[in-house]
């Protein structure tokens, strides 16, 4: 039986990728619409870690015996995408928005990927 604990953290974890891929996406969306130059590298890190953070969400929805091995997954894109995001940010209050949403992301997949599934 899963304690209530369980269930609070898995629907915070689910938030936070809720909140990290709209983020990834509307950052991105808003780098190219004021023409920031952005690297084909950022751009293909972006997408993957919002992508990323919807599988993860879509596996704690479901309670997948996979949430351990997705969500550490996960958590490892966002780093990565929150390093990524601090290194263009130049000032550009959005990335470094972007970044901390990743990391914090980042935080509650760590968690959930060191906590065993339902099989």
């Amino acid at each position: 039986m899963m304690t209530m604990e369980r269930t609070q953290e898995m629907q915070r974890c689910m938030d936070d990728c809720c909140s990290c891929m709209a983020m990834c996406s509307e950052t991105m969306m808003m780098c190219m619409k004021n023409g920031m130059s952005m690297s084909a590298e950022m751009m293909c890190m972006m997408q993957d870690c919002s992508d990323m953070c919807d599988m993860a969400m879509k596996c704690l929805m479901r309670m997948s015996p996979m949430c351990p091995k997705v969500c550490g997954m996960c958590a490892e894109m966002c780093m990565s995408c929150a390093t990524m995001c601090e290194k263009m940010a130049n000032g550009n209050e959005m990335m470094m928005r972007c970044a901390e949403m990743c990391r914090r992301c980042a935080d509650s997949c760590t968690k959930m990927s060191k906590m065993p599934m339902a099989a």
